[in-house]
């Protein structure tokens, strides 16, 4: 069974979010809401201290589910064994590491560090600090950013480990709200400007003034209104207007994947003669996505239940027209895409050989990590 991990889409950093949790395992391990924007869960505990290996699992785990059953959709409560997470610790003077274990091998480069706990004992109740340790360069890297939206704490004692978190949720929302400064609006000065036409909807909740600012520059786009979730530019004689008609943020509130984050996102791009109509919904599984008529668009995966049997879940409806509107959007550039604009040997070869991880990546890893933990975090 694949270990569970919550969605990438969560405008890429709030993996976790408020809720009620009203759930328990069949022996009552797991923790309860802690108010309305915080979580508290305990997941079962395995230390190998000679090695500094630990594990963590949620074993038993009483919850509901979509279960799959050839053409039946069933939304019922299941008890379910999930895989457990395994990670190497380490100590950095007083403050705690987290390595992940990859096939067997602890990930060096990048270790979660922690604070607040007693120098070389694991046990007792550590901070997440939101900042990364190479051990190979000795080098730290740090996410301030992130420190405004959560705060993650985990008590460490004999056989328990309990994962604390507190969301910030409207906070978020605000700081991820203006549209027309996204990175969507980046790529789509570039595609209307005839380059190759790459649009993501759900990068409409990537925030980067900067970058949207630097393209407008660069291809010399004219913003002549702009609000939140509307904009005006000219570009290459053309008039374009933007228009998010349709946003909608939420929680899931129910069910295994209780406090991620759905998304549904209608936006239309128009040169004032053809309106391109861009549409996105992400859901992760309640009772009211489980049914047979969404089944091309729900994501499934194979779990297995306390009684170390398996079966067929949907985990998270997800539907687009991407393709579409990049085409349309195509359509009404000012310019059409030459593929061979601009290539040249040495560019090229330039490409191919760019060595090292870029920030994107970097950020990727954060994301994983953060998800890791967000299913203790319920």
């Amino acid at each position: 069974m694949k270990r569970f991990l919550t969605t990438a889409a969560v405008s890429a950093m709030l993996l976790t979010a408020c809720g009620d949790d009203s759930s328990s395992n069949a022996n009552d391990e797991f923790g309860r809401s802690s108010g309305d924007d915080g979580f508290s869960r305990t997941g079962t505990l395995y230390v190998n201290e000679s090695n500094h290996i630990l594990s963590i699992a949620l074993e038993n785990f009483e919850t509901q589910m979509c279960v799959v059953e050839e053409d039946n959709f069933t939304w019922k409560t299941v008890h379910i064994n999930d895989e457990p997470d395994s990670m190497m610790y380490d100590f950095r003077g007083d403050t705690l590491v987290l390595y992940d274990i990859y096939h067997g091998h602890p990930d060096m480069d990048y270790g979660d560090l922690l604070v607040g706990g007693t120098a070389g004992n694991l046990y007792g109740t550590w901070t997440f600090t939101e900042c990364d340790y190479s051990k190979e360069y000795d080098e730290i890297e740090c996410y301030e950013k992130n420190k405004q939206y959560y705060r993650r704490t985990i008590t460490f004692s004999k056989g328990k480990a309990e994962l604390n978190y507190k969301l910030y949720y409207d906070r978020y929302i605000e700081d991820h709200s203006d549209f027309m400064n996204s990175y969507f609006m980046k790529q789509l000065i570039r595609t209307l400007s005839g380059n190759y036409p790459e649009v993501y909807l759900y990068e409409t909740w990537y925030m980067d003034s900067s970058s949207v600012q630097s393209t407008a520059e660069e291809y010399g786009a004219v913003f002549t209104s702009k609000t939140k979730t509307n904009a005006t530019f000219a570009l290459g004689g053309k008039t374009y207007t933007v228009n998010v008609k349709h946003m909608d943020m939420s929680l899931n509130r129910e069910g295994f994947f209780v406090a991620n984050e759905n998304k549904e996102l209608q936006m239309e791009v128009s040169d004032g003669i053809t309106t391109c109509t861009g549409e996105y919904i992400t859901h992760y599984m309640n009772a009211d996505y489980c049914k047979a008529e969404y089944r091309d668009d729900l994501r499934m995966d194979e779990w297995e239940d306390s009684n170390y049997g398996t079966f067929i879940a949907a985990e998270k409806y997800s539907s687009n027209n991407e393709d579409d509107f990049e085409q349309c959007l195509k359509g009404i550039a000012y310019k059409q895409y030459n593929p061979l604009e601009g290539y040249t040997y040495s560019t090229a070869a330039k490409a191919l050989t760019k060595k090292g991880g870029s920030a994107s990546d970097r950020e990727s890893r954060r994301e994983k990590s953060l998800r890791k933990w967000a299913k203790y975090a319920r």
